[in-house]
């Protein structure tokens, strides 16, 4: 876990990015400031030999790691699902932030940018399954990578999760507030509501991510989730997490 906040990276959280490794292989689920920690440590990427960075939308808390990319040792493939969620070719909305003037970068040293379909692809190597996620301001896509892991984030409660979260081994899933101290948004799911698609669906573990950078109460956020995931934890940056 890279990075398990939203919005706005703090001392204790960067912001939204999952490290998925699998030998030589390795997958990166959004690219926020969590990304970091793959040129800062660059440890974490010993051995690999293919790298594919699989966003699930295009805010800047969730892309702003892209400009880390040329400082990688491995480059990778970018998947975004611009033509699928947003009618426009994911390089077209990506161009702006990956070339200049805001990028010194040339657009081959940022990696192909493909794009990401619903329902089931292969991705690097990783059985990926997507599907939309329409309650957000802006729709969003949830990831599924295999059994191992699931990944839903910057949505409001959505019974649809559940089944893209049944039985994985691991669901993240965002907690952007307490139910009985909900914060205005536009689309965004608190801890207890995270604690429900986790229970539905019967994941193995549920770890609360793209928490938000004001929360003032840690502890009531994790209980509100424990009301329906007793074992519920907070999500905390650099954590190992368990995918068997």
């Amino acid at each position: 876990l890279l990075g398990s906040g939203g919005w706005i990276p703090t001392k204790a959280r960067e912001t939204a990015c999952v490290l998925v490794r699998d030998g030589e292989r390795a997958l990166v689920l959004d690219a926020g400031t969590g990304l970091q920690r793959l040129v800062n440590e660059p440890a974490r990427l010993d051995g690999v030999r293919t790298l594919d960075i699989v966003l699930t939308h295009f805010h800047l808390d969730h892309t702003c790691g892209l400009a880390y990319v040329p400082a990688l040792a491995v480059k990778p493939e970018l998947w975004a699902p611009g033509a699928w969620l947003y009618g426009a070719s994911s390089a077209d909305l990506l161009d702006p932030l990956l070339r200049s003037p805001i990028s010194p970068f040339e657009a081959d040293e940022l990696g192909e940018i493909r794009e990401l379909a619903p329902g089931f692809q292969t991705v690097g190597g990783f059985a990926l399954t997507t599907r939309a996620q329409p309650l957000h301001w802006a729709p969003t896509a949830g990831l599924r990578v295999g059994d191992a892991l699931a990944l839903v984030t910057d949505t409001a409660y959505d019974p649809g999760s559940i089944e893209l979260a049944r039985n994985v081994a691991h669901l993240l899933h965002e907690a952007w507030s307490t139910s009985d101290r909900p914060v205005a948004s536009e689309g965004d799911a608190t801890a207890a509501e995270a604690g429900r698609v986790a229970r539905e669906a019967g994941a193995r573990r549920l770890t609360l991510v793209h928490l938000n950078p004001r929360l003032q109460d840690e502890g009531e956020l994790l209980a509100d989730a424990r009301r329906y995931a007793p074992d519920a934890q907070l999500g905390r940056d650099a954590t190992e997490l368990e995918l068997r």
